[in-house]
């Protein structure tokens, strides 16, 4: 099998996965200015609260799991043929969804503590309640996304995060209807409610995949035997154990975060609703802009722990530096954009999406994790592919303990500003330690001083090109208008994008290593 040949499922399932990803993220920007005007920036930062320790239930239940079916399946596939890749799947997902019970009836009885002890927010608790009913459907719909892409199958992912998040804006409309209808004031729980309906759905839509593939044998027949079975646990064990450990520490410390930012800004605002606003601005507004281009990257990411499992496995050195050039290339070129983008045209950004001109000003001091940010997750899934998972934790403990440090010494003096300092200098550093660890595992042909110059040069001369035609025409350079926004956007396009594209094509062949 070519190199070329070979790159098509992953050229083809990146391509899928990206394009569901953004019109799954601009869904993503209506459904939260829907929420801003419903709970306000206070309620998006509650909301957030909770969601790192939700997140955490659903890593304790399935992240090591999953992480082994998808990397197996890609393994054991083009090797043992399907039956041993499903018989690995079913284990797995009998596994997951055993711990996603255990976990999710404790965090569904013991919420009122979690509420007021852990997160220091009694107004939590009906958000954790509602939201560990949601562990076992999402743990179930992780799964099966899981041995999809394992097998390069990103249709059933892509849809399925379509329906999600459609769902997800229609049960939220739904219940906030009858929550006028019964004359009640909308809260965080509209979110979490929807959040509820939409993991429900694609569980539902799961269990249909699972039931009516076309395979000669029914569902009931091709599970594992019990002899197998064990021997199936013992492989996803082994591997899972440490993924899941891993995840388990971080996530606590991500919670832990969560939770730690507001009280901490509250010392520098004197307020719990203004500390709350700000967080909530920060995580529930200007974050999921700045990880828009992400979408990209990250569908490119999440084919890259099969892809580079399967060359592994098959001794295929040279795909794996190819693919890896060239993702590496891919990640650094959209972050040298994206941050010169937010530059541009933050702010406007910001006022016009959600009314805020705080959005902006976040999104210019954000807009330098960029490249690292992007960087460092297709880092962590390459080093996945290849086993490493112990740098990657390594890696991602050394940033989340940046972030913290600033969250504790800098916010109390700074405020919000010094999150961002914080997210900035972890990112950078996870970001160098990866790719240390990268070069050292593989041999990759890559111009790192190149791949960065030549886009920023670029966009630097774009940009300088705008500001003159904006001084010309004083029209461009007006903020709240979407018209001059798209106007300014797409003249920035035309002078910067060929000129980036023609260098990234130069950049992804061989030149100098690392």
């Amino acid at each position: 099998m070519t190199i070329k040949k070979s790159s098509h499922p992953f050229i083809k399932g990146a391509l899928v996965l990206t394009a569901a990803g953004l019109i799954t993220r601009i869904l993503g920007f209506f459904y939260k200015i829907f929420l801003v005007s419903l709970i306000g920036a206070e309620g998006i930062g509650l909301y957030q609260m909770v969601f790192p320790l939700y997140m955490l239930c659903v890593s304790l239940a399935s992240s090591g799991i999953s992480t082994a079916i998808s990397r197996f399946t890609a393994e054991r596939l083009p090797v043992e043929g399907p039956g041993k890749a499903r018989s690995l799947f079913l284990t797995g997902l009998a596994m997951a969804l055993s711990f996603s019970l255990l976990i999710a009836l404790p965090l569904y009885v013991l919420a009122k503590p979690a509420a007021v002890w852990y997160l220091g927010e009694k107004r939590c608790l009906p958000l954790l309640r509602i939201m560990a009913l949601s562990i076992p459907f999402e743990v179930l719909h992780g799964c099966v996304n899981a041995y999809m892409i394992g097998q390069k199958k990103t249709g059933f992912p892509a849809l399925s995060q379509l329906l999600e998040q459609s769902v997800r804006i229609g049960a939220t409309w739904l219940l906030y209807q009858v929550f006028i209808s019964r004359g009640l004031s909308p809260s965080p729980s509209l979110a979490a409610g929807g959040l509820l309906a939409a993991e429900g759905f694609t569980a539902l839509l799961s269990v249909s995949l699972l039931a009516f593939r076309r395979e000669k044998r029914p569902l009931a027949r091709r599970l594992p035997s019990h002899p197998a079975f064990f021997e199936n646990v013992r492989l996803i064990g082994r591997m899972a154990l440490p993924v899941t450990g891993n995840r388990l520490m971080l996530n606590l410390l991500q919670s832990w975060e969560a939770a730690l930012i507001p009280s901490r800004l509250e010392l520098f605002y004197h307020s719990t609703s203004a500390a709350l606003s700000a967080y909530g601005v920060f995580t529930g507004m200007a974050m999921p802009l700045i990880m828009l281009p992400c979408t990209i990257t990250g569908s490119f990411s999440l084919m890259l722990l099969p892809s580079v499992s399967e060359a592994h496995a098959l001794g295929d050195g040279r795909k794996i530096e190819e693919t890896v050039r060239s993702s590496l290339a891919l990640c650094v070129f959209m972050g040298v954009l994206s941050t010169a983008g937010f530059l541009c045209f933050g702010s406007s950004l910001g006022l016009l999406l959600y009314g805020d001109a705080r959005v902006g000003g976040y999104l210019t001091t954000l807009a330098w994790i960029c490249p690292f940010l992007y960087l460092t997750t297709t880092v962590s899934s390459i080093l996945h592919g290849l086993g490493k998972t112990s740098h990657v934790f390594r890696h991602n403990l050394a940033g989340l303990a940046v972030r913290l440090a600033f969250t504790w010494f800098f916010v109390p003096f700074f405020g919000i500003q010094g999150c961002l300092w914080g997210l900035l200098a972890s990112q950078l550093l996870t970001a160098l330690l990866g790719i240390r660890s990268l070069g050292g595992s593989v041999s990759v042909s890559f111009s790192s001083m190149e791949s960065i110059l030549v886009p920023g040069l670029v966009s630097l001369a774009g940009t300088g090109l705008l500001k003159l035609l904006q001084r010309l025409l004083p029209v461009l350079a007006v903020r709240d208008s979407w018209i001059c926004l798209f106007l300014s956007a797409g003249i920035w396009g035309c002078l910067v994008l060929p000129a980036s594209l023609a260098a990234l094509k130069r950049i992804r062949r061989p030149s100098h290593a690392f």
